[in-house]
């Protein structure tokens, strides 16, 4: 049986890689696949299989276990999205297969209202769970998956994330099951005023074309880290800026995923930075203003408020965003204010295979506020690559390791904590 909706206009904010999206998302025509059953038939002795397993209480955890029903629905147009059923040895999987890149394909999606559509209370949930799928190429490895997750209440309040590779539990998704956690607790269910009390289905947009099996979709306990951290320890003077790191003997360097090194410390009212830049071309950049970041340069963003909300996706008055171009004639340069700046103290010299950069931001000067003993605040830093031409080749970070876009939105920010 197909039944079609005509859907209404839903206003949906979806970040997707670096972009973050505000417009109109019209859901078109969908096809409600056929039921084929709801209900497994217990015997008498079956009574602890009919004991759902809870967490917190909320046991409504299967999302979709290769059952297509009526609590499965897909976008209409068949050349834009099949959903097929399949069996191998081993498992019985779904698999989809879909391509947006055409005509007609402007909006192209599934979604799942599991629990036969009924409201699920997630409120207390939401930050000890995550959705989890359990998927595998049907050809070549890889590890970007370009949909979007969204979650709709019995409002018609989304609330959506896109995908970003941090969420893979491997490498790569290859040909063996391989496990995708989203954190609901990335969901910008506040900015959307989301009722988590009464939860509709999850809805899944799908971008580009590709084939991939799904095994199952499910909420789990989730404990993961989310985002790096550093510890920031105090000193009690002032450190000197000479590019000698000498009085950074006793400091505990983070190592970056590109091997980039980098310490911060702290005073009440000066945040000190020092890091090892790894680059075997040495420091060039010839670059000016704001274009600094196209050449070899070091950026921090972080916040001067530490009760500012860490899931946020936009700059607070509070957040800060600088850059140093580490060429020949260097400058320290503010994004936000799209100026430069003479407070801000630093050094840079050469070292065999790269540069240090020694700084310190005087937060009572920049940013009249002061730094707080036992307070955590937002940080982000990156280390920009210049290759020929005047453009860059590559920029490594140290939390948003996988997706850019920091410099927009602090939610790929990792945190300093100041001991």
């Amino acid at each position: 049986m197909k039944l079609f909706f005509i859907c209404f206009l839903l206003i949906s904010s979806i970040t997707f890689g670096q972009d973050t999206i505000r417009k109109v998302l019209e859901l078109p025509d969908v096809t409600v696949l056929k039921k084929r059953k709801l209900f497994k038939p217990l015997s008498l002795y079956d009574e602890s299989a009919a004991q759902k397993y809870s967490i917190k209480g909320f046991d409504q955890l299967e999302i979709f276990d290769n059952e297509l029903s009526e609590e499965v629905w897909s976008t209409k147009n068949i050349n834009c999205i099949g959903l097929t059923l399949k069996t191998d040895v081993k498992d019985t999987f779904l698999q989809v297969k879909w391509n947006k890149d055409q005509d007609g394909c402007d909006w192209v999606g599934m979604g799942y209202g599991w629990d036969m559509w009924t409201g699920k209370d997630m409120a207390s949930v939401r930050d000890t769970l995550a959705i989890q799928l359990m998927v595998r190429s049907t050809g070549k490895p890889f590890t970007n998956i370009p949909w979007a997750f969204g979650f709709e209440d019995y409002s018609g309040n989304q609330a959506w994330l896109g995908y970003n590779k941090s969420f893979l539990l491997a490498k790569e998704i290859g040909n063996e099951w391989t496990k995708v956690e989203i954190p609901l607790t990335l969901f910008p269910f506040e900015e959307n005023d989301f009722d988590l009390f009464n939860v509709k289905q999850l809805i899944i947009q799908l971008f580009s074309e590709g084939v991939i099996d799904i095994n199952s979709i499910q909420l789990v306990p989730f404990s993961r880290k989310l985002k790096e951290e550093i510890a920031v320890m105090p000193v009690s003077s002032m450190v000197q800026i000479d590019g000698n790191l000498s009085d950074w003997k006793n400091t505990v360097f983070t190592e970056l995923d590109a091997g980039h090194k980098l310490a911060l410390l702290y005073s009440k009212d000066t945040l000190f930075a020092a890091a090892h830049i790894l680059d075997s071309d040495g420091s060039e950049n010839k670059l000016k203003g704001g274009e600094l970041w196209k050449g070899d340069a070091i950026e921090l963003a972080f916040s001067t408020n530490s009760d500012a909300d860490g899931k946020r996706s936009y700059y607070l008055l509070s957040d800060q965003h600088i850059g140093i171009n580490c060429g020949v004639n260097s400058y320290c340069w503010d994004f936000k204010r799209n100026e430069e700046i003479g407070a801000i103290k630093y050094k840079i010299t050469s070292e065999s295979n790269g540069y240090v950069i020694e700084m310190a931001i005087p937060f009572n000067q920049l940013y009249k506020r002061p730094l707080e003993k036992g307070e955590t605040y937002g940080f982000e830093f990156a280390v920009d690559l210049g290759g020929e031409g005047g453009t860059r080749k590559q920029q490594d970070r140290w939390n948003s390791v996988s997706g850019e876009g920091f410099h927009m939105n602090p939610s790929k920010w990792g945190r300093m904590e100041l001991k």
